[in-house]
């Protein structure tokens, strides 16, 4: 499959390649770092062209050109072709002929429809992108999937895994906490293990790497 290891210029990030991000998380920043060794759940988040494309497969059937595509979504072909290419690979969309259907078999999709109705649930506008579209609610759920559940977390030590302003963070960290997928403790923070937002941010990380490497 295309998106193998480092498909299109992604390398997405595995058991093999974790300390590579490290490495340069040393020279350019934690944010750059894990940008550019994403997980699954960031591969999948990393744009608004992928996001959309990513709730118009989970949320409806349908068949359409690409220049369709881009009116319903009111982009540019170009500023997603890239975005659809991947979602081919990946199994979100089917191609033939040039048309273009949401796979009502992916996982990924699945995946992603059933975090939209947790987040919903839990008193979101939108689901998926009250969770996808901040860039700091992305990277903190990003660092999250690496976390031992039983650690607490600071602002600060958020701030140090995910490397954007503390301001930031501070404004968005109640987010996840609305969303269940934080609990206060004290001054700092635990995952909550039972959140279903969570365990689908979880399992969508997994569906996305899953697709991706397999043979």
């Amino acid at each position: 499959m295309a998106l193998h290891a480092d498909a299109r210029d992604w390398t997405l990030r595995t058991a093999h390649n974790r300390d590579e991000m490290w490495a340069l998380a040393d020279e350019e920043g934690i944010r750059e770092a894990r940008l550019a060794y994403p997980s699954g759940w960031l591969f999948l988040t990393r744009d608004a062209a992928t996001r959309e494309l990513v709730r118009l497969a989970a949320a409806t059937g349908g068949e359409w050109g690409a220049d369709e595509l881009a009116h319903e979504l009111d982009q540019s072909p170009e500023s997603f072709e890239r975005s659809l290419d991947d979602l081919v690979e990946l199994a979100v969309f089917r191609e033939e002929d040039g048309a273009y259907r949401p796979n009502s078999e992916s996982v990924v999709a699945q995946t992603a429809e059933r975090l939209r109705v947790t987040a919903d649930e839990y008193g979101a506008e939108d689901g998926f992108r009250d969770i996808a579209s901040p860039e700091s609610v992305r990277l903190m759920l990003d660092a999250l999937l690496s976390i031992d559940s039983d650690d607490e977390l600071t602002q600060d030590d958020l701030h140090e895994l995910v490397g954007l302003s503390r301001k930031s963070e501070w404004m968005h960290v109640e987010r996840l906490t609305n969303l269940g997928v934080l609990v206060e403790s004290g001054d700092s923070y635990v995952i909550d293990e039972s959140s279903p937002v969570f365990g689908n941010v979880r399992a969508l990380n997994a569906a996305v790497l899953g697709t991706a490497l397999s043979p």
